[in-house]
C-alpha cells in the first residue's frame, strides 16, 4: 500500500503563478483578436451595399437608355430589394427623396412609352417629390428602401442614414446625373447616422466609400 501512495503524493498540478500567466496570455490574445474579428465582420457587410448600389446603377442606366433621363422610381426600373428587407443592413436609394425632373424631358419619356400612371413612374417636376412613395418597400414609385437589420440597437430606417443622394434636373445632357447612396449601422462602435457606414455610386459608375462605419 505504501508503494502505491507515495507516487500519488509526489504528483503536483499547476502553480498559481502558472495559471495567472496562462490567463494573462489568453486575455492579451483576446484583446487583439476580438477587435480584428469585429472589423472583419463589418467589412463583410459592406459587400452588401456594393451589390445593392451596382444593381441600382444598372437599373438607372437601363432606364436612361429607354427614356433618355434618370428617375427615382427604382422598382419600376427593375431594382427592388424590398423582399430582402429582413436581412439587409443598408438603407439604399435616393436619400434626398426628391426628383427634379424637367417637364419636357418627362413628356418625351412618356411619348417613348414611360408609364406615368399611379402604378408606374409618376413625375416629380421642379423639385417636388412623390412623398407618398418615399420609403414604401416594393411600390413601383418607391425612391428608397430602409434596412431591416442593424448593429448596436440601431437600424438604418430613414433617409438620414443615406446622405443627400439625388438626381439632377434631367433638363439637359449636363444635368442628367444621379447619385444613389447606401447607409447602415454595421458596427456597434459607430451607430449614429453621422458615423455609420455610407457608400454611393453615380452616373459615371464611380463607387465611393464615404465612411467606413467601423
Amino acid at each position: 500500500m505504501k508503494s502505491f501512495l507515495k507516487p500519488l503524493g509526489r504528483q503536483s498540478g499547476f502553480t498559481l503563478v502558472e495559471l495567472m500567466v496562462v490567463v494573462a496570455i489568453i486575455g492579451l490574445l483576446s484583446a487583439v483578436a476580438i477587435p480584428n474579428f469585429k472589423k472583419y465582420q463589418a467589412k463583410s457587410k459592406i459587400s452588401e451595399a456594393k451589390l445593392q448600389l451596382s444593381a441600382a446603377y444598372t437599373a438607372e442606366q437601363s432606364f436612361f437608355s429607354d427614356f433618355n433621363m434618370y428617375h427615382t422610381c427604382l422598382p419600376y426600373m427593375g431594382f427592388d430589394p424590398g423582399p430582402e428587407f429582413p436581412n439587409r443592413y443598408y438603407a439604399v436609394g435616393f436619400g434626398a427623396a426628391t426628383a427634379t425632373i424637367d417637364g419636357n424631358a418627362f413628356t418625351a419619356a412618356v411619348n417613348s412609352g414611360l408609364d406615368s400612371s399611379a402604378t408606374g413612374c409618376p413625375v416629380a417636376v421642379s423639385g417636388s417629390s412623390g412623398s407618398t412613395a418615399v420609403g414604401v418597400r416594393s411600390a413601383n414609385n418607391a425612391s428608397w428602401f430602409p434596412a431591416g437589420k442593424g448593429t448596436g440597437g440601431q437600424i438604418a430606417s430613414g433617409t438620414g442614414w443615406m446622405g443627400g443622394a439625388n438626381i439632377g434636373t434631367q433638363a439637359s445632357s449636363s444635368a442628367m446625373i444621379f447619385t444613389i447612396s447606401a447607409g447602415g449601422a454595421i458596427s456597434g462602435d459607430f451607430t449614429s447616422d453621422a458615423t455609420s457606414s455610407l457608400l454611393d455610386i453615380n452616373h459615371n459608375k464611380v463607387l465611393r466609400n464615404t465612411r467606413n462605419g467601423y
